[in-house]
């Protein structure tokens, strides 16, 4: 039995008013300079609206994977010529770090897979640093539990950016407000040439993730396509203003609207669970930068802020107020993030199929 029109329509308005309203929170968190704020924000109303007037925004299908397009050929802003140049002449000491980094990770992470008993695939993607907005992307394709990797990646990326501003005021700075990659990049002189390519980028590379049947195809598959095309001075990640936002958007609001009184419960259970977890990352990693000092001809500041675990655009924009030494900081931040994204699909794959 079909409700009566009236009910139907009340439902809908109800639909179309939280929809306005997560678009609304979207754009504030982004106003204020919040690290993915547009994400956040459309989670945190789309999870308010889920759980106190049961409204649930759904977000198509083909919105979604226009998004993990978008944000995946995004992340190739950060890989700048300049980057590159500084990653070919200190690749054997930010192979080494990015390597004990992501190693790091993955031990707090199955060390909390048990303790808890969340599944090791999901505490692997809470607690990796590639990108708190990127995992989140990730998660949800691969079969993980979306709605824990996000909040244990916000989680994570709020530790590491208090940490790195605690660390710049002992070394006697003020943190300067964190850009993204994108906001980095010059402007070209014909943007919407840059667009053109990024939108190449961005279809050819989902088209080509699909068929190869990637983990979230539709996000490694731009972001494997770019890489090689920033290496040859190709600038690739440019959107026109409001895009990126909106793609993070739409990844906030579906992740906010999985969310029930289930979910809630299950995170006031692992809340402490996960910000020890975070904090033994963060700890881990400031081991392995004073080892790297201590070893090393390298400054510990240099070293601390290069392997802070994730956060990269934010503990970059920090570090520029030190006196630590950018380039290198740079080199093993952007070796972490071509290490991961390379390694990620074969690696998730493997993990997916031992659950």
């Amino acid at each position: 039995m079909t409700p009566p029109p009236r009910i139907e329509d009340r439902a809908r308005f109800r639909v179309w008013a939280v929809t306005g309203a997560t678009l609304l929170g979207a754009a504030l968190a982004q106003a204020a300079n919040i690290p993915a704020g547009a994400l956040l924000g459309g989670m945190a109303v789309s999870l308010t609206a889920a759980l106190t007037l049961s409204v649930h925004v759904p977000v198509p299908r083909g919105l979604m994977v226009g998004a993990q397009a978008v944000l995946g050929t995004a992340i190739c802003a950060s890989l700048t010529p300049e980057a590159w140049a500084t990653l070919a002449e200190n690749w054997p000491v930010a192979l080494l770090n990015v390597v004990g980094v992501v190693g790091v990770s993955q031990a707090v992470a199955l060390l909390f897979s048990r303790w808890t008993g969340v599944d090791s695939l999901t505490a692997t993607l809470g607690l990796l640093p590639g990108g708190a907005s990127a995992m989140t992307a990730l998660s949800g394709e691969v079969g993980a539990d979306e709605r824990l990797v996000t909040f244990f990646q916000y989680l994570r990326l709020g530790v590491v950016i208090l940490v790195a501003v605690g660390v710049s005021r002992w070394a006697g700075t003020a943190p300067t407000p964190a850009a993204s990659p994108v906001e980095l990049l010059p402007e070209p002189a014909t943007p919407w040439m840059a667009w053109g390519v990024s939108a190449l980028v961005a279809a050819g590379g989902a088209a080509v993730g699909t068929w190869l049947k990637l983990p979230a195809g539709a996000f490694l598959g731009p972001l494997l396509v770019g890489i090689p095309l920033t290496a040859l001075g190709v600038s690739v990640g440019l959107w026109p203003p409001g895009l990126l936002p909106l793609s993070l958007w739409a990844i906030g609001t579906r992740v906010g609207s999985h969310f029930d009184e289930g979910a809630v419960r299950e995170l006031k259970r692992l809340a402490l669970a996960a910000l020890v977890a975070a904090c033994a990352l963060v700890a881990g990693c400031a081991l392995l930068a004073w080892g790297w000092s201590a070893l090393g001809n390298v400054d510990v500041l240099t070293a601390y802020f290069a392997t802070s675990p994730g956060g990269a655009d934010s503990v970059l924009a920090i570090a520029l107020g030190t006196p630590a030494r950018l380039t290198l900081v740079l080199a093993v931040q952007v070796g972490r993030v071509l290490f991961i994204f390379l390694v990620a699909p074969l690696y998730l794959r493997r993990m997916a199929r031992r659950r």
